[in-house]
């Protein structure tokens, strides 16, 4: 019997650059379009890699063992920088996932150092109200609720 391979029982997140978007795809696209499923469907998953491919859209992935066994998946993430007239904002567009407890605190420091590094003046998620607990613990306020009518 051969021993069993140990890989290190972590989870980071990984930004995804640019340049890696297509090669890393397969590992996210599942998250992404379930995400987006969830959401509406007001992209379609290859609109967002196509998005994140343009750099428009910025790519994260929570990944390592929880086991010690295998690497996998946790969560993606999918944010946009964007100017208004008085305000730069990080807006989340989609944020999927399992195992949540793994990764919910370590995406909301990241995004918010990612926010800081790119000047701007506040984080904008659109998130179902599930969230609202981990919103809370890190300070985040309701500003607008999302009412939604599907005429078609």
């Amino acid at each position: 019997m051969q021993a069993e391979k140990k890989v290190l029982k972590q989870i980071d997140i990984l930004s995804v650059m640019r340049k890696d978007i297509d090669n890393l795809w397969p590992l996210a696209h599942f998250m992404v379009a379930e995400g987006l499923r969830h959401a509406g469907n007001t992209y379609s998953a290859e609109d967002i890699k196509n998005e994140c491919e343009e750099g428009t859209m910025q790519l994260f992935l929570a990944f390592g063992s929880d086991d010690g066994i295998e690497n996998k998946v946790f969560m993606v993430c999918v944010s946009r920088l964007t100017d208004h007239p008085l305000k730069r904002q990080l807006e989340v567009v989609l944020l999927s996932g399992k195992k949540r407890e793994l990764w919910e605190d370590k995406i909301t420091e990241y995004l918010e150092h990612i926010a800081l590094q790119n000047d701007c003046h506040r984080i904008s998620i659109l998130a179902r109200p599930g969230w609202k607990k981990l919103g809370d613990r890190w300070g985040f306020k309701i500003k607008n609720y999302e009412f939604v009518k599907e005429l078609i």
